[in-house]
């Protein structure tokens, strides 16, 4: 046990190392690439953050399909190296993604502000994206892969969630970029839409519909939900809302941005 906690600590050590040197590479590209050099620092700073969030929704994304699939045929017992040493990578990066909201809070506000003002003023203004990530770190990631006595296929599952990740964070480049109006933006958003409604929203039945068909002890499928403890079907619907309520918003947003853009798209693209 001993000899796991260490492993695992020099994993997350290694990858925190890793994640903040990946944004100060980036960072550094964009202030010398004459494409980009001539951007805000605001501008430059959230493009950097979005890559490494962008890098990070892909790696864990890649461990998520590898561990469901290695786990979908027993989803109550099977467990998965992989997806146990990807939560100390995934406890890093959102570590990391404290600081790296916090320099592009700064870079949006007064650079030249004391730190004591620019961090109180940083806590006020993204407490919820703030308790967000403390809550993964301190919470979910420990529960679901080192607590959770269920097999990692669900922990696959929650990786998988991330997978729209990278889209998300290509809307936030290419608008920082100045390429709201181009054809890319637009393929992008619809792109995004059809992951998050597939990883964050469908995931869910799925989830439970493989539990169901494993389950040959229960009379009927509703001997079998009634057997799950009500906070996981809580705790399902608690997380399920909001991302019904984002993709609504998301459906929303391209909408508009089609209605605004489809008269005439950038040729360059």
């Amino acid at each position: 046990m001993l000899e796991t906690v260490k492993t695992q600590l020099a994993v997350g050590a290694y990858a925190l190392v890793a994640w903040f040197a990946l944004y100060l590479l980036i960072a550094s590209v964009l202030r010398m690439w004459v494409r980009t050099n001539h951007l805000p620092i605001a501008h430059r700073a959230h493009i950097a953050e979005s890559f490494v969030s962008g890098v990070q929704g892909v790696a864990c994304a890649i461990v998520g399909v590898l561990t469901v699939r290695a786990c979908w045929h027993d989803v109550m017992q099977v467990r998965y190296p992989l997806a146990v040493y990807y939560s100390s990578i995934g406890i890093a990066y959102f570590i990391y993604d404290l600081w790296a909201m916090y320099k592009s809070h700064v870079s949006r506000t007064d650079t030249s502000c004391e730190f004591v003002h620019c961090l109180l003023s940083y806590l006020k203004n993204d407490v919820l994206m703030i308790v967000h990530h403390l809550t993964i770190v301190m919470l979910l990631f420990p529960a679901i892969v080192y607590h959770s006595p269920m097999g990692h296929f669900f922990v696959g599952c929650f990786y998988c969630t991330e997978l729209s990740t990278p889209f998300v964070n290509a809307r936030v480049i290419l608008s920082r970029l100045g390429r709201k109006n181009s054809k890319i933006y637009v393929v992008n958003g619809l792109l995004m839409m059809t992951v998050f409604a597939m990883c964050r929203v469908a995931m869910f039945p799925v989830m439970y519909a493989v539990y169901l068909s494993q389950q040959t002890v229960a009379p009927s499928h509703i001997h079998a939900l009634a057997s799950i403890p009500i906070m996981c079907h809580l705790s399902c619907l608690l997380v399920l809302a909001p991302q019904i309520y984002w993709l609504g918003l998301m459906v929303k947003g391209a909408l508009a941005v089609m209605r605004v853009t489809s008269p005439e798209f950038d040729k360059d693209d």
